[in-house]
């Protein structure tokens, strides 16, 4: 690594946090790294800020993330990024994937010294989660009894619900189990 270069140019950030403006400057610093093989992309993750996927040759930012720190920490938007486009860097000419002394040179290399595996607690203006809505339920068949809520449809086929049970209570929940989408009396 020593006959790298002490600063990495990227092209100017721009004024505006958007996501056109994010999504235009992620493309832009990867064709300056020459990484036109990779990709940028949104997720919707909403307990981390960005992601590299290593093996699908992929950044992604969450828009939940993006939302939040729009207008109150504008700087993290880019930050993030980078941080990202660093393991890209230590991906693509080392085959590292880690927070180690590699990806490090990398953050420093891209303006970002003293870049850290995460954001301190309360670095970022995170919003509370919005409570997500139950929409089903695993109760008795019989009895009604609900013992689960999810937010999404399981992915039990009915085969395996046939042959599953609650723990401590095999003999009167086996083979009785039941997913329904959720009804008021449920609550």
């Amino acid at each position: 690594m020593e006959d790298l270069p002490a600063h990495i140019p990227l092209p100017p950030r721009p004024a505006a946090v958007c996501r056109e403006s994010v999504e235009g400057y992620a493309r832009e610093c990867l064709n300056a790294l020459h990484m036109e093989e990779w990709g940028f992309g949104w997720d919707r993750a909403r307990l981390r800020l960005g992601c590299c996927h290593l093996r699908e040759c992929r950044i992604t930012l969450s828009r939940h993330m993006l939302e939040c720190c729009m207008e109150t920490a504008p700087d993290q938007v880019w930050r993030t990024l980078l941080h990202e486009l660093a393991h890209a860097l230590a991906w693509e000419f080392h085959s590292y994937a880690g927070h180690g002394y590699i990806w490090r040179h990398y953050c420093t290399l891209l303006g970002i010294p003293g870049e850290r595996a995460r954001v301190p607690q309360g670095a970022v203006p995170m919003p509370a989660l919005p409570e997500r809505p139950v929409r089903y339920v695993l109760c008795h068949a019989e009895t009604g009894e609900v013992f689960r809520r999810y937010f999404r449809r399981p992915r039990l086929s009915p085969r395996r619900l046939a042959h599953s049970y609650m723990p401590g209570r095999k003999e009167e929940t086996y083979g009785k189990l039941l997913i329904r989408p959720v009804e008021e009396q449920d609550f």
